[in-house]
């Protein structure tokens, strides 16, 4: 058997000294140097030690996340706007004032530590590094429960790192094992209530499926609007060169921040190790089917209509086919004023990106060509109208059709009506492919995530199916990405 301590990658050390007995003023010890006198006790087998300073480094850290959130928060809420119709300077002003109290409440909070020496550090702590070390200094001390949770707490932010899956693998063929011990001790209250929500789902408890999403819905905003906050500072200087404008300087520094607001829902939808898609359409992926389960109809509809705002997946499109045939009111698929507000929010953060992008990479020394909107201000429209001509749905196919698709055999009559079938399919989806043709009475899933399925059995040619299906059906995908 390999030798476990072979799986892993050398690890480059700093070390720092302890400390100087002349300095006059005693030096605030941070999560930075935690982290690198966890580090110098690992190189020295100090296991104990080891474990001891990056449980202190990952405390101290979550301790500054917090500081600095209530400070941004707490200038936020003291600091007057300036009016829309007041001059520049004005606001100006306002930005001086939150300066102010950003300094003074850092004062208070951090001392003459106000800042972090090091980005490589904090990043590190964000991706959980510290229990890349503390799985094996917890496994030096004979503690294999601790050392299977901090090697997992590490896996579910890196799901990528072979080492950390050859480690939990190697642990898993230790005695005295057991699945019990793989726990995420950095899960936050978002994944647990989405988790529990799907386990709800799965058990067909309906009234309790309706809660946890609900509730990990709430705790994901939250979660998102403290990582908005935390983007202050992530400000990209490597673009600040030589002695460059105000304006070219602000731009750089304001697109830096909103990338990383922008990002926040996508790193929240990691949940446990798993990538869920666009976070909010997920959790309305299981709500509109729950709420239908408990005869919510309204609820149902509105939480398809919440969905198709961050994205428009056939399958969703299909549930709002069925519903609408079911209730017959439109105006039932309107969706939440604070969906709407979110979705704006992140759709104009997304064409300003996408400006900031595209006109501003440097190719060969030189700028993209001026263009005609270069001088035009940001578009602030938004048009949520779902257009999709759902009646053509029913066009699609006709029973002497189904009935070619229907055929034990392949036969080059069919090959030539599904050419034709995939055209007419792409009128309504231009980006959908053909996947396959098939019969059975059991029960089968579509193998593509966004699937377009139709039944073609005799008593309901044509009719429209979700992903799962019994029957003969054909199905294609579509391929287009997921709205912001």
């Amino acid at each position: 058997m390999t030798n476990f301590f072979s799986l892993f990658l050398p690890i480059l050390l700093i070390f720092v000294p302890r400390g100087c007995s002349g300095q006059q003023h005693e030096k605030r010890v941070t999560f930075e140097d935690y982290f690198q006198f966890g580090k110098n006790e690992y190189t020295a087998k100090n296991w104990p030690d080891c474990v001891a300073f990056m449980k202190r480094a990952i405390d101290d850290f979550k301790q500054y996340q917090d500081d600095t959130v209530s400070c941004r928060k707490k200038c936020d809420r003291r600091i007057k706007t300036a009016t829309p119709s007041a001059p520049k300077i004005a606001k100006y002003h306002e930005t001086s004032e939150i300066a102010l109290c950003l300094l003074r409440c850092r004062k208070d909070m951090f001392g003459d530590h106000q800042t972090v020496r090091k980005m490589s550090t904090y990043h590190d702590l964000e991706e959980r590094k510290p229990y890349q070390y503390m799985h094996i200094c917890y496994y030096h001390q004979g503690e294999l429960a601790m050392a299977v949770q901090s090697a997992y707490t590490f896996l579910v932010a890196n799901s990528d790192d072979k080492d950390i899956i050859q480690s939990l693998n190697w642990y898993m063929d230790r005695d005295g094992y057991s699945d019990e011990m793989l726990i995420d001790m950095e899960r936050k209250d978002h994944e647990a209530k989405f988790m529990n929500g799907a386990e709800a789902y799965d058990e067909q408890d309906w009234g309790r499926c309706v809660h946890e999403f609900e509730t990990s819905l709430e705790k994901s905003l939250i979660q998102d609007e403290k990582c908005r906050i935390l983007c202050q500072d992530k400000i990209d200087w490597s673009v600040v060169d030589g002695n460059p404008e105000l304006d070219i300087l602000l731009a750089s520094m304001r697109s830096s921040v909103i990338r990383c607001e922008h990002n926040c829902l996508y790193k929240l939808s990691n949940i446990n190790g798993h990538y869920v898609g666009n976070l909010l359409a997920a959790h309305f992926e299981y709500l509109h089917y729950c709420h239908f389960k408990l005869q919510r109809g309204a609820e149902a509809a509105q939480a398809v209509a919440n969905y198709m705002l961050f994205d428009d997946n056939p399958l969703m499109k299909r549930n709002k086919y069925f519903y609408g045939k079911q209730y017959k009111k439109d105006e039932l698929f309107t969706p939440s004023q604070e969906m709407m507000d979110i979705y704006q929010k992140r759709e104009l953060e997304a064409r300003y990106l996408e400006f900031m992008e595209k006109r501003f990479v440097i190719k060969d020394g030189e700028l993209p060509p001026e263009q005609a909107d270069d001088h035009n201000p940001l578009p602030i429209d938004f048009h949520v109208e779902d257009n999709f001509p759902y009646s053509e749905i029913s066009k699609l196919l006709t029973p002497s059709e189904c009935k070619i698709l229907r055929a034990e055999f392949d036969t080059k009559e069919r090959d030539i009506f599904v050419k034709e079938l995939e055209a007419r399919v792409k009128v309504l989806w231009p980006n959908s492919s053909f996947s396959s043709v098939s019969c059975g009475s059991h029960v089968r899933e579509s193998k593509c995530e966004r699937a377009i399925v139709f039944s073609s059995e005799s008593n309901d040619c044509g009719e429209w199916l979700g992903k799962w299906f019994t029957g003969c059906v054909v199905v294609f995908c579509d391929h287009k990405h997921v709205l912001a």
